[in-house]
C-alpha cells in the first residue's frame, strides 16, 4: 500500500500539474482566489501558459472580463528555482501594461524580489478549504494537507522525509540560516546558497574566504543530495577550497587551478575525515562525527603521493593544458578541490545539517590560518 497522498503528491510536486489543479479550484470557485489576492469585485477568467511575448510563458494570469486585462500573475515554483532572470522577464512582460498586473511568486517560502510577492503554497491552496462546495473544498484540503506534511518534514530528520520538495526546502531554509549567521560574523566573507546540480539535485553551499588566498579564494562545504527519490541515502559532505572566477581566459584558469591546488595541498590534513572527526568531537558534537563515513583514503579522490602531486603541478606551471582530473582531489573544473563523504540523514536535521557545516567551516579556515603556502 502507498503511504497516504503519495499520488496526488506526484501531481502536487510538479509544478504544470499544481497550476492545473490551482486553476481548476478557481473555475470551481473563484472568490477564495479573488479575496486572496486582494482583486475587486468583478468576473474573473484564468489562463494557463501565457505567452508573455519573447520572455516565455506565464503559468497562470488572470484577467478581468469586462476588459479582459491581466490583473494577477502566478509563477508557480516548488522544487526548482528562478531561472535565467525569469521573474525579470515577466515583471518587464507585465510593465508593457498600461496598468500593469500584480505579480505574485508562488512557493513554500521564497523571497523573490520586489514587486514580486511571495505568496505561500499552503495559503493558496488553503484558501478553498472552507467553500460551500463539499468537492472543492475536499480537493483544497488533500492538496493542504500533503503540503503541510511536506513542510513539517522539512524540519524533521532528513532520511525520514517522503516529500519530492522536502530535500529542496532543506538546502534552502539551511543555506538561508547560514547565510545570516555567516554574514553577521563575517561581513563580505562569508556566505552560503542553495542550488542544484547538473543533474538537478539540490545542493547546500556555505562558504568563508580563505585567510591567506587571493580575494577570489574560498573555503567552503559543498552538500549534495543524491536525488529527491533517495533522499534517504547518504548525502554528500565535501569540504573543499574553491577559487572563483570571472576571467575564463586560458592564463586565468590556469592561474586558478594553481593555487586551488595550492590552497587544497596546504589544507589536506585538515580536509581528511579524521582531523573533521576530532574537530566535532573536540566542539561537543561526537553524534555528528559518527553520522560521516568513507570508503578509503580518508576522503581523498587518490592516493596523497607527493612525486605524483609535485609532477602534477611541474607540468602545470611550464604551461602545459589544463589537466582534466587532480590525482588527489575531488574537483569541479579543477577549481573547486574537496575530499568527500556520505553523510548518514537518517537522524540529521537540517539544524544538526547548518551546525556541522559552521564546525567543519571554522575548524577549516583556523587550521588554514596555521598553514601558508
Amino acid at each position: 500500500m502507498s503511504e497516504p497522498g503519495l499520488a496526488l503528491g506526484r501531481l502536487v510536486a510538479n509544478e504544470n500539474s499544481s497550476s492545473d489543479l490551482l486553476a481548476f479550484l478557481f473555475e470551481r470557485d473563484p472568490q477564495p482566489l479573488i479575496g486572496l489576492l486582494g482583486l475587486a469585485e468583478d468576473t474573473y477568467r484564468c489562463r494557463r501558459e501565457v505567452k508573455a511575448q519573447r520572455a516565455g510563458r506565464v503559468d497562470l494570469v488572470f484577467y478581468r472580463q469586462s476588459d479582459d486585462l491581466p490583473v494577477a500573475v502566478l509563477e508557480m515554483k516548488g522544487a526548482s528555482d528562478e531561472h535565467d532572470d525569469q521573474l525579470d522577464r515577466y515583471r518587464a512582460w507585465a510593465d508593457t501594461f498600461d496598468m500593469a498586473p500584480a505579480l505574485f511568486y508562488c512557493t513554500f517560502d521564497g523571497e523573490p524580489r520586489p514587486p514580486w510577492r511571495s505568496l505561500s503554497l499552503i495559503t493558496i491552496f488553503g484558501a478553498w478549504q472552507t467553500v460551500a462546495d463539499p468537492h472543492t473544498a475536499w480537493l483544497a484540503g488533500e492538496i493542504t494537507a500533503v503540503l503541510h506534511r511536506w513542510d513539517a518534514e522539512a524540519d524533521a530528520a532528513i532520511g525520514k522525509a517522503q516529500g519530492w520538495y522536502v530535500p529542496d526546502l532543506v538546502t534552502r531554509r539551511t543555506a538561508r540560516a547560514l547565510d545570516d549567521a555567516l554574514c553577521r560574523a563575517f561581513p563580505g566573507a562569508g556566505m552560503a546558497s542553495a542550488t542544484v546540480t547538473k543533474a538537478g539535485n539540490p545542493t547546500l553551499l556555505a562558504w568563508r574566504r580563505h585567510p591567506h588566498g587571493s580575494d577570489q579564494a574560498w573555503i567552503g562545504v559543498d552538500v549534495r543530495c543524491r536525488g529527491r527519490r533517495a533522499a534517504a541515502s547518504p548525502w554528500l559532505f565535501r569540504p573543499c577550497v574553491d577559487v572563483d572566477l570571472r576571467d575564463e581566459s586560458e592564463e586565468a584558469v590556469r592561474e586558478a587551478v594553481l593555487e586551488a591546488h595550492d590552497l587544497a595541498v596546504a589544507l589536506q590534513p585538515a580536509m581528511m575525515l579524521s582531523a573533521i572527526q576530532e574537530a566535532l568531537v573536540e566542539r561537543g558534537r561526537p553524534e555528528l562525527a559518527q553520522s560521516l563515513h568513507v570508503a578509503k583514503h580518508d576522503g581523498l579522490a587518490g592516493l596523497p603521493d607527493r612525486a605524483v602531486m609535485a609532477d602534477w603541478r611541474g607540468r602545470l606551471v611550464a604551461g602545459g593544458s589544463t589537466p582534466r582530473r587532480h590525482p588527489v582531489f575531488l574537483h569541479d573544473k579543477g577549481r573547486r578541490l574537496a575530499t568527500q563523504f556520505d553523510l548518514d540523514v537518517g537522524r540529521i536535521t537540517r539544524t544538526d545539517l547548518a551546525d556541522l557545516t559552521s564546525v567543519v567551516l571554522e575548524h577549516l579556515v583556523e587550521r588554514a590560518k596555521e598553514s601558508r603556502t
